[in-house]
C-alpha cells in the first residue's frame, strides 16, 4: 500500500499566469527515498508543502486532484492533523526551531503530542543517539554549526515518531562535508529506520 498518492495534482497561486504543478500523478510505497529535482522556482517547495497541508491551508493557492498520506486527504487535514504521520524539515533550521537548547527542541513536538515525560526522556536520548549528537545535547541552538543545527532539525522531527520525513533542501546551505553528514543521515533513517522519506535536492552531485 502506498503511504503517499498524488492524483492529478495541481497547485495554482493567487496571481500566477500558469500552474505551479500541473497534473502530478505518483504513488510512494513505505521505506522508500524519494529525490525531487529541479532547478529553483520549478515547484519543488509546493509538492513537499501539499504532504504535510502546509499546501494550501498555510500558503494560499488553488489545490486540485487529490493527495493522500496514509489515506489521510491534505485538503481535509490541516498540518497540525498530519503531525502524527509526517514530519518536515525546512531549509533553515533556525527559522523553524521554537526553543533556545538542543534537548528542548527535540522534546517540544512530544510536549505537544502529550507524552508522559519518562517516554519523553526516553525518546529523546534514542532521537539524539540515532543523529548523533547526544553531545550536543545542553548546546545553545544559535552555537551550532549549519550541519549540527540541520540534524538536531530533524532530530526534533524523529522525536514525534512520524512514518514520513519530508525534507526542503537540507544541504543548500551546509558545506560538502556537513552536506554529506546530513544526507548521510537520512540514508540511516530510509535503511535503518524504515521511514518514508521524500528529499527536495537541486545539487545532484550530492
Amino acid at each position: 500500500m502506498a503511504v503517499i498518492e498524488f492524483d492529478r495534482v495541481g497547485v495554482t497561486y493567487a496571481g500566477a499566469d500558469r500552474a505551479t504543478l500541473h497534473e502530478v500523478s505518483f504513488a510512494l510505497p513505505e521505506g522508500d527515498l524519494c529525490l525531487v529535482i529541479g532547478p529553483t522556482g520549478s515547484g519543488k517547495s509546493t509538492l513537499l508543502g501539499a504532504i504535510n497541508g502546509l499546501v494550501p491551508h498555510f500558503t494560499g493557492g488553488t489545490l486540485r486532484g487529490r493527495v493522500l498520506v496514509e489515506g489521510r486527504d491534505t485538503a481535509r487535514h490541516r498540518p497540525r492533523d498530519l503531525a502524527d504521520v509526517v514530519g518536515f524539515v525546512a531549509q533553515n533550521p533556525m527559522q523553524s526551531f521554537v526553543t533556545d537548547r538542543v534537548e528542548d527542541e527535540v522534546a517540544y513536538g512530544m510536549e505537544q503530542l502529550g507524552l508522559s515525560p519518562t517516554a519523553m526522556r526516553k525518546r529523546v536520548e534514542e532521537t539524539l543517539d540515532l543523529m548523533g549528537i547526544a553531545g550536543l545535547r545542553r548546546r545553545p541552538l544559535a552555537d551550532l554549526s549549519g550541519g549540527q543545527q540541520q540534524r538536531v532539525a530533524i532530530a526534533a522531527v524523529l522525536a514525534a515518531q512520524p512514518r514520513v520525513v519530508v525534507l526542503d533542501e537540507p544541504t543548500s546551505a551546509l558545506d560538502p562535508t556537513a552536506a554529506q553528514d546530513v544526507l548521510a543521515a537520512v540514508t540511516t533513517l530510509v535503511h535503518e529506520v524504515g521511514l518514508t522519506v521524500v528529499l527536495a535536492e537541486h545539487r545532484l552531485e550530492r
